[in-house]
């Protein structure tokens, strides 16, 4: 997804910034980073992270009460991540069935991977959850960072004289460490192993430094937060899932009122009475109304989800009237068109509804 919507997109954005001031949002399934095999269609989610010895019980509440982020969070933060990773992969694609068992499974340690299940005790697990393999949280460690700095700010007097007063800006960037694997009923293996970092910044101010920590989140609410992040996050590296991102489109064109009719009817949502007035637009003979006439029609094809469509509208807008943002557009539609092929290839093996 990333490689897909980042740079080109970028650009495309920037360009048309500057000369557009309507968009449309759009929805596209992006594919997964690691395919699985076609034999996996139902998973079950599972927690590993659960102490399995008094020790690591201890280590857990000293090093949440040392760091200030609470007794117990981490606990909970996994909790949520584990909640997340299969409310993704069951409501954000559909390449999986998902079981509504959550498995709780001892096992943490101080180290940060465990060593896989073992083969036979994944197999029993598939078997007893009858489903063909296993998302399994197997690490989860979270880190808060304080940071603050002094500042000032103006204020008025009764008198509206103004002066300086003290201020404090505090950021909490919470980081969490998490690692998953997916395992396969089949043979008990691991089918994927993920370590991943996520983190979110908070931010508060106050006249002092106890006032500006008071519009901070609790840290539980900020590691919640940020394990949702993780769950999502791996949830698409194994399946394709949906993605949103906006398209922007000419709202005008000097010399010819069609544009701005047209833009009316796209921003109600009339995308075909749209595309009857932008072809009409396209048949201009100034080359700039007619590029933009062809980059939009470009876009309402997009909308419709007919991506050939869309890229010999673009064509013509890049080529024909040399639109210059259209050549942009050109590369994010071919790229989109790959990215469509993998997600057909990933998902041939799900079973039509």
């Amino acid at each position: 997804m990333n490689k897909l919507y980042t740079s080109t997109f970028t650009l495309l954005v920037a360009l048309l910034l500057s000369a557009c001031a309507s968009s449309v949002h759009i929805r596209a399934l992006a594919p997964a980073a690691v395919p699985m095999p076609a034999n996996l269609q139902s998973v079950a989610t599972a927690n590993r992270i659960i102490p399995e010895s008094r020790r690591d019980k201890f280590f857990d509440v000293l090093e949440g009460a040392f760091t200030g982020e609470g007794i117990g969070v981490d606990r909970a933060g996994a909790d949520e991540c584990v909640n997340v990773v299969g409310q993704a992969l069951a409501n954000n694609s559909y390449r999986f069935k998902v079981t509504q068992a959550q498995l709780q499974l001892l096992g943490r340690s101080r180290e940060f991977f465990l060593p896989p299940l073992a083969p036979r005790y994944v197999q029993d697990l598939c078997r007893r959850t009858q489903v063909d393999g296993l998302v399994v949280l197997e690490a989860f460690d979270s880190d808060m960072l304080l940071t603050h700095t002094n500042g000032t700010r103006t204020v008025k007097d009764k008198e509206g004289k103004e002066y300086q007063v003290p201020t404090v800006h505090v950021e909490m960037v919470m980081k969490i460490v998490s690692g998953f694997r997916t395992y396969g009923a089949a043979q008990g293996f691991v089918l994927d192993q993920a370590r991943q970092e996520d983190q979110l910044v908070f931010a508060g101010n106050g006249d002092n430094y106890p006032a500006a920590l008071r519009q901070l989140p609790p840290p539980a609410e900020c590691i919640r937060r940020v394990a949702q992040r993780a769950g999502d996050g791996y949830a698409r590296r194994i399946a394709p899932s949906y993605v949103d991102f906006d398209r922007d489109y000419f709202p005008t064109a000097k010399k010819d009122a069609l544009m701005k009719q047209a833009a009316v009817r796209a921003d109600a949502g009339d995308w075909a009475g749209a595309e009857t007035l932008w072809q009409q637009s396209a048949r201009n003979l100034h080359p700039k109304i007619a590029g933009r006439a062809f980059y939009n029609l470009a876009v309402a094809s997009e909308v419709r989800g007919d991506l050939p469509g869309a890229i010999d509208w673009a064509r013509k807008a890049a080529f024909t009237c040399n639109n210059s943002q259209a050549r942009q557009y050109l590369r994010v539609l071919n790229d989109r068109v790959q990215a469509q092929a993998v997600v057909q290839e990933q998902l041939k093996s799900v079973p039509l509804n």
